[in-house]
């Protein structure tokens, strides 16, 4: 994933509350480029689906909602690496397989 400074708002800016939604379609198309690529799996963390979507870490942060979105986007096959205390938070990582 990349992360354009010049196209996200600033960690001093006013926070935006990031929607479920914002989280479903950029996971949906990295999970979609990724299997067009040939890759077998991906793993994905949760700080770092969070930083493509939105400026992250930041005042306002909706990490709740990204890790909600990451586990109810998970399919048979797909295995939890690292789970955070509590369940969600920054260090969430998933490993999303191929064929979905």
């Amino acid at each position: 994933m990349k992360n354009d400074a010049t196209t996200r708002p600033q960690a001093n800016q006013a926070p935006v509350r990031l929607s479920k939604g914002d989280f479903v379609t950029v996971l949906r198309k990295l999970l979609q480029d990724e299997a067009k690529a040939g890759k077998s799996s991906v793993d994905v963390r949760a700080a770092n689906l969070h930083t493509e979507v939105g400026v992250y870490p930041a005042r306002g942060h909706s990490m709740p909602t990204c890790c909600t979105v990451m586990y109810e986007e998970m399919q048979p096959g797909d295995e939890i690496l690292l789970t955070p205390p509590g369940g969600k938070g920054a260090t969430l990582l998933v490993r999303y397989k191929f064929p979905r």
